[in-house]
């Protein structure tokens, strides 16, 4: 598979949430960090939305991002 990442990842494995619009917090994995976006491993993709949050600290602090892939339990998003 070609590479299309535009900045080189750093795998992480840390836990983490995604925040929705309407304020729900769901569990996942971050596996790997661009500067662009992040790999993400997630146990019930039907409720990730298309644009959602990244937190490491319940929510205090969030990074903006949108879905861009999804396959079986991992999601990859691109912050912006």
């Amino acid at each position: 598979m070609r590479e299309r990442r535009k900045s080189a990842r750093t795998q992480v494995q840390k836990r983490a949430s995604l925040l929705t619009e309407g304020s729900s917090l769901i569990d996942c994995v971050v596996l790997d960090l661009t500067n662009s976006g992040a790999g993400i491993r997630v146990q019930n993709l039907g409720k990730v939305p298309n644009i959602l949050n990244l937190t490491f600290d319940s929510g205090r602090s969030n990074r903006p991002c949108r879905l861009v892939w999804h396959l079986a339990d991992r999601i990859g998003v691109e912050f912006g």
